[in-house]
């Protein structure tokens, strides 16, 4: 894996933050990069700060509701960071995303996961390849335990319908690209 940079990047906003490109020889190392991260801002302040806003004073969450949590993150990231589909893959940090108000489907992953992790609740990048082509999709899924049991909730945010309303990102991209497709978990 390969980064190459720093350039810069200015948002709409005025603010100017380094940009790196990523030049890896699998795409299995992209979602890795992606996983760590994750890893690396969960412990940021203002993530820790927003997620804790989103929960508690947003969305009124009990506070052992690890299920409410994570739904309720997923659902502020769906309504306040609008989906775009990038030409040139760029990363952005998840500070980044929140800054620009904007991003890919992997930048409201790594967005969702740090937020998710600040708080407690363990996340996974699911990134999904058709055919051995590449990886065409990524998203998060936070590892909750409902019903008495320990679930994988998928927290696709760049879909154009409810998150509580997502039960397998998996299965709608079978529909749309049939169903040789492969799933990678980190």
């Amino acid at each position: 894996m390969i980064l190459s940079g720093p350039r810069f990047q200015t948002s709409f906003s005025g603010d100017r933050a380094k940009v790196w490109r990523l030049r890896t020889s699998n795409q299995a190392e992209q979602i890795a990069f992606l996983r760590r991260m994750v890893t690396t801002y969960r412990g940021h302040h203002a993530i820790r700060e927003l997620a804790t806003d989103i929960v508690f004073r947003q969305a009124r969450a009990r506070p052992k509701d690890k299920l409410a949590h994570a739904l309720a993150i997923g659902e502020w990231v769906q309504q306040h960071v609008t989906y775009v589909n990038e030409g040139e893959e760029t990363f952005q940090t998840p500070i980044r995303t929140l800054a620009n108000g904007y991003g890919d489907c992997d930048d409201h992953t790594t967005l969702i996961g740090s937020l998710l992790e600040s708080i407690g609740i363990p996340s996974e990048v699911v990134g999904l390849e058709h055919d051995g082509k590449g990886f065409f999709h990524v998203f998060p899924r936070a590892k909750v335990r409902a019903a008495g049991r320990l679930i994988a909730l998928p927290l696709d945010s760049t879909l154009d319908f409810p998150i509580r309303r997502v039960t397998s990102p998996i299965a709608l991209a079978q529909r749309r690209h049939g169903p040789r497709l492969r799933a990678l978990v980190l």
